[in-house]
């Protein structure tokens, strides 16, 4: 069972490696040959390897570890200051495109109200796992546009996982959802306020604490279980996980923990990214695609859904995002509108939690995967030689 797993990780982790670099080599961004190698090994072409349970555990720890760093690179008090043009991106980013998607999916898959409705859900919401990576691949983690794309994601993202809850709970739970992540909000933003007000005191205890907290492996972990446990809570309450996380990066800043401090942990955890858990996560994601044969009669469809989708939803964010957040230069138009349509974690944890439930079948499951990667691809295209 150990060998199995190791050999799974060293199998995906290197193609998904050698892939990548020949892509950036053609200046695509590295994601789009990750993706291709987890097809390429997977049961959608050589059927090397196959989805299992070990995957999606590495799948979901590399998630952890990639939203983790996004929330910590950022400031509550950034991502709030441009709250406003961010409810707009959602609109063009997730809200029209989804209603395309419904649209269009109900006359080509057939596969009931409520699957048909989910499968759109997976497709349309942009992912905020391949965001977060565009985003700091281009340094705008801290720049107004990277903050507005990056709220708009999160918003979006808490709204999808409560359309899932409403599509096959029943409304008092859906409810019940909206009331708990309410509370969380609110808890979390007075926790952060605490915080950032008695930030030189904390500083100043951790100096005085002595030799304890002065071993780098006491910070790291202090922090990691602060990721897991805020992580937990957000799974707890209905919102994925990865929402939680995200929050729980919030809160660990440069002004709470100090600069050296800071710096280590933001170092060590871009490197273990890059060349380890972003290769493995997007690697295992077309690992998930079902064989070629069994999708052949509906990969037209799944085609053109996803070329849809995007289409509209680029066009739309294109046009508009001059108006909401005041870019004037068409090249930075176009690739604002290609990092926002990223899609990936968020459409496949919503089609997962759906497969597990039994609202939608194995062929939905992979329609979403593959579309997503059909989507993600093309969008991550324009930006080609940025």
């Amino acid at each position: 069972m150990v060998l199995n797993v190791i050999i799974e990780i060293l199998v995906i982790l290197s193609i998904s490696i050698i892939l990548g670099e020949i892509v950036e080599q053609l200046k695509f961004p590295s994601v789009i040959g990750y993706l291709i190698a987890g097809l390429l090994i997977g049961p959608f072409i050589l059927n090397i390897m196959q989805n299992s349970a070990g995957l999606q555990t590495l799948s979901s720890l590399s998630l952890f570890f990639i939203i983790f760093l996004l929330g910590i690179e950022m400031k509550t008090e950034s991502v709030i200051k441009y709250i406003k043009p961010s409810v707009k991106m959602t609109i063009t980013s997730f809200i029209l495109p989804l209603l395309l998607s419904v649209a269009i999916a109900a006359p080509l898959f057939h596969f009931g109200l409520r699957s048909d409705f989910i499968v759109s859900l997976a497709i349309a919401v942009p992912s905020i796992s391949i965001i977060s990576i565009l985003i700091m691949r281009y340094r705008l983690e801290r720049d107004p546009k990277g903050i507005t794309i990056v709220g708009s994601v999160v918003i979006t993202d808490v709204l999808a996982f409560l359309l899932l809850g409403l599509a096959y709970k029943t409304a008092f739970n859906a409810i019940l959802i909206v009331i708990y992540f309410i509370i969380f909000l609110i808890i979390f933003l007075n926790v952060d306020k605490i915080l950032n007000r008695s930030k030189k005191t904390l500083r100043n205890r951790l100096k005085k604490s002595g030799k304890l907290l002065k071993s780098e492996h006491f910070g790291y972990a202090t922090i990691i279980i602060i990721g897991l446990f805020v992580g937990g809570i957000s799974q707890l309450i209905g919102v994925n996980y990865i929402i939680g996380v995200f929050f729980a990066g919030l809160i660990i800043h440069e002004g709470l923990i100090g600069r050296t401090l800071f710096q280590k942990v933001r170092r060590t955890l871009k490197r273990m990214n890059d060349g380890f858990f972003i290769p493995l996560f997007f690697g295992i994601a077309g690992v998930e695609v079902s064989s070629f044969h069994s999708l052949e009669a509906i990969i037209p469809a799944i085609i053109l859904i996803a070329l849809a989708v995007i289409t509209f939803s680029i066009l739309l964010n294109f046009f508009f995002s001059k108006r909401i957040m005041k870019i004037k230069t068409r090249e930075w138009r176009i690739k604002i509108s290609a990092v926002i349509n990223g899609r990936g974690a968020v459409g496949i944890a919503i089609a997962t939690i759906a497969l597990q439930i039994g609202v939608i079948s194995d062929l939905a499951y992979s329609v979403v995967i593959l579309a997503t990667i059909i989507i993600s691809i093309t969008a991550t295209s324009l930006l080609r030689g940025s």
